[in-house]
């Protein structure tokens, strides 16, 4: 039979380890005191833009401005991204070539282009971070 010592051991030892914290939380918990208040690394808020490129300046040594105007209803929006960064292609875009590409040469749908690359009248999607001066953080091209 359960005696009263033995349910007041039990229950002690049932709810020990829920009274102390894990290595880790204590770890994490003991730097947090230490520093001030801090925003997480990873935690910043990031804007998107889609539309038409109108404008495609040269700011300074390996990087340009990109001016988008987005649609009717919302202002145009200048990016500052590197010569060199890397144009992804769009989910929606066709991977097969078409017959006016083929006719005219233009083979830039079969090869990866860069920010530099870029012509006015391109229709791009283009996430960034204002915190940065609008810096491009990725750019796609539709």
């Amino acid at each position: 039979m359960l005696t009263i010592t033995m349910a007041l051991g039990l229950t002690a030892l049932l709810s020990f380890p829920m009274t102390i914290p894990p290595a880790a939380a204590r770890h994490k918990n003991a730097g947090q005191a230490a520093k001030p208040q801090a925003a997480e690394p990873g935690a910043r808020q990031l804007l998107a833009v889609r539309g038409e490129i109108i404008r495609i300046k040269g700011q300074s040594k390996g990087t340009v401005l990109i001016t988008v105007r987005p649609g009717s209803d919302f202002a145009e929006v200048t990016v500052l991204a590197r010569e060199n960064d890397l144009v992804g292609a769009a989910v929606g875009r066709d991977s097969e070539s078409d017959l006016f590409g083929l006719l005219t040469g233009d083979a830039r749908e079969d090869e990866t282009i860069t920010a530099a690359e870029l012509n006015e009248g391109d229709v791009v999607s283009i996430i960034y971070d204002p915190r940065l001066q609008n810096r491009v953080v990725e750019m796609y091209l539709h």
